[in-house]
């Protein structure tokens, strides 16, 4: 490369980098001269803001006294028969008869008083993962939440049972729970008379004691055996029998409310915010 086609690069270059300087130069001075303009007019709008930010702040602190307080509580369950997703279409349709309002029905469904169905504010399922038990198709038996809001805490506990039994009550479950507990008590029924049927068998190999001699004893040994397998197994199917239940609480609804003071705060904040937002519109569109 010669002499003079170096010296036009660098004159090239030298141009270049007074363009991109001069172009810094005009957007630094418009982004100042714009950020001056809106200091300006903030500070003579100050009065403004803040007013609408105070009347904006009484009245959502004056909203949050009023307001209701709500108590949020959730229950864990393990079940038995269906699935996870049948319970959550079951609670989902509780629920939209609390956001449609439709108390009376709500009422029959879950055997409460109209007045405390009214308590009542939501009504959902969330499996183990948090998420919706509607979405959730899989198999295993595992436990889930029964997530609830409500406006008086005393409602809690007559809700838990209401629920529980409006999840449990269904005919198809009825008739499964009804044909476990034939089941457990016909096999209870045979097993009992395995064991008089054995007693009669040790009665009759000890009713000669004197001649007892070792396969005697060793028959005997297996028939104490074989009683001791059918006593274990009456006794775990009467424990089936009196567990013999769809929706078993494990942990019970426990009322968390959040305290007054912080949900004041909270929206009084949110109302200066909106105040402050209401301001600048009005200050744009005017």
């Amino acid at each position: 490369m010669d002499n003079n086609s170096i010296k036009k690069s660098k004159e090239e270059g030298k141009r270049t980098w007074k363009a991109l300087e001069n172009q810094w130069a005009e957007a630094v001075g418009f982004f100042s001269a714009m950020f001056q303009s809106f200091v300006s007019g903030f500070k003579k709008q100050f009065l403004g803001f803040l007013l609408f930010a105070v009347i904006f702040g009484i009245v959502g602190g004056v909203f949050s006294w009023f307001k209701k307080d709500i108590y949020h509580s959730q229950m864990t369950v393990s079940y038995a028969q269906l699935e996870k997703k049948i319970y959550g279409d079951m609670l989902f349709k509780l629920n939209q008869l609390v956001q449609n309002e439709q108390y009376n029905e709500l009422s029959v469904l879950l055997d409460l008083p109209v007045e405390q169905s009214q308590d009542i504010k939501s009504i959902k399922g969330i499996n183990i993962h948090n998420q919706e038990l509607t979405t959730d198709l899989s198999v295993e038996k595992v436990p889930f939440y029964i997530v609830v809001e409500v406006y008086n805490r005393d409602v809690l506990d007559d809700l838990e049972n209401s629920i529980v039994d409006y999840l449990s009550h269904s005919a198809f479950v009825k008739e499964r729970l009804d044909l476990n507990a034939r089941n457990y008590k016909k096999e209870i029924e045979h097993l009992t008379n395995q064991l008089a049927y054995m007693d009669s068998l040790k009665v009759l190999l000890m009713s000669d004691c004197a001649d007892l001699d070792g396969d005697v004893v060793e028959n005997l040994n297996k028939l104490n055996e074989s009683q001791n397998v059918i006593f274990g197994k009456i006794r775990d199917y009467n424990a089936a029998l009196q567990f013999n239940k769809n929706i078993e609480i494990m942990d019970a609804f426990i009322a968390q409310h959040q305290s007054k003071s912080k949900l004041v705060i909270f929206y009084v904040l949110m109302g200066m915010a909106i105040g402050v937002g209401f301001r600048l519109v009005y200050l744009i569109f005017r």
